[in-house]
């Protein structure tokens, strides 16, 4: 048994050292100055060259991008959240051939590809003008999400029991009341789960933004950081800088928020 724990524990190591190194490689290098990174590519720097930092923040635009980022995460991810509650409760509450179909449809859009709907959905978004708004991506990641949120929500709504919707109704309260009053807030794990999972896809998504937005004044982290690879090719510090600097926001919020996903997940799919 110790033996099989041992091995468990080396395998383990062994995974989280390979996530990890790509991190310490980006830290590293917006450390160290042009000279450290020429001489040794791997080696500790001699002193902490926060200068990276600054001519990255100063050159890149950081603050626009960001703000976009945060924009377009948090409008998409609201939307998701909104649309897929409300759906995944009809779903679950309802046992009709009609909303099963639908729910199959839902299952069926995830297991298609983002590259077979890329060319249509931009041809799309230039007939209703949606390249280079905000609200436009918004709505094309809140399209691709409720996918997901509507499997999430309606595996753990079927769990929750029907008896505080009657004995609500007998109370006297709609059905919209019902679901706002008395069900959104119970599904506190399975929204925290939603909102954790999109906020990291969409926060890093690179595809998307390079098609619809365009425009310099729309540019997100991820998008920004490629034109910058692209302007700064042969000064990696200042590369790997930027990019630490797109990595904090989305780390500090993941490290929040982590407890919720595996309790979101597992309720899920237990209860459902």
């Amino acid at each position: 048994m110790k033996q099989a724990h041992a091995i468990v524990f080396t395998i383990i190591l062994i995974l989280s050292l390979v996530v990890l190194f790509p991190l310490y490689v980006a830290l590293l290098m917006s450390l160290k100055t042009s000279q450290e990174t020429f001489l040794s590519f791997y080696s500790l720097p001699a002193g902490l060259h926060l200068g990276n930092y600054i001519h990255a923040w100063n050159t890149s635009h950081y603050p626009k991008a960001f703000l976009n980022s945060l924009i377009i995460t948090s409008g998409s991810v609201l939307l998701i959240i909104a649309v897929s509650s409300l759906a995944g409760y009809s779903i679950a509450r309802r046992s009709s051939i009609f909303y099963q179909l639908i729910f199959l449809l839902f299952l069926a859009g995830i297991m298609v590809p983002f590259q077979v709907t890329m060319l249509p959905l931009y041809k799309l978004g230039k007939i209703l003008n949606l390249i280079n708004t905000h609200w436009g991506i918004i709505l094309l990641y809140g399209g691709a999400g409720v996918q997901t949120g509507v499997f999430f929500y309606t595996g753990f709504i079927k769990a929750i029991s029907r008896e505080l919707e009657e004995a609500a109704k007998i109370d006297g309260c709609s059905v919209p009341g019902i679901f706002f009053r008395i069900i959104f807030p119970l599904l506190k794990p399975v929204t925290a789960t939603v909102m954790v999972l999109n906020t990291l896809y969409i926060w890093n998504d690179f595809m998307l933004p390079l098609l619809f937005l365009q425009k310099d004044k729309f540019r997100t982290i991820p998008l920004q950081q490629y034109y910058f690879f692209g302007q700064y090719s042969s000064d990696l510090n200042l590369a790997f800088a930027y990019a630490v600097m797109g990595m904090i926001p989305i780390i500090a919020f993941f490290l929040l928020m982590q407890k919720f996903i595996v309790k979101g997940i597992t309720a899920g799919a237990i209860k459902g």
